[in-house]
């Protein structure tokens, strides 16, 4: 199930990322594409150029878009 956790901005220094839960991990959206601006063979390619871990089709309205997604890695406490 994909779900919009939440859309933050840190002190005007970053742009606006939305948060997505999908299988237990968490994304954030890095682009957004209409899905007829790209051929379906160049998907990978450009998922790969971007640096991105997964791409979902989603449907809004009579548009379906492609949204490149990066992982957010797990946090780890370093102790010294």
């Amino acid at each position: 199930m994909l779900k919009i956790l939440c859309i933050f901005k840190i002190k005007n220094m970053l742009p606006k990322f939305e948060i997505i839960d999908y299988k237990d991990k968490l994304y954030y959206v890095y682009r957004k594409i209409k899905d007829k601006l790209i051929k379906q063979e160049g998907v990978n390619e450009i998922k790969e150029y971007w640096l991105c871990d997964i791409v979902l089709k989603n449907k809004q309205g009579d548009e379906t878009y492609l949204w490149f997604l990066r992982e957010i890695p797990e946090a780890e406490v370093i102790e010294n």
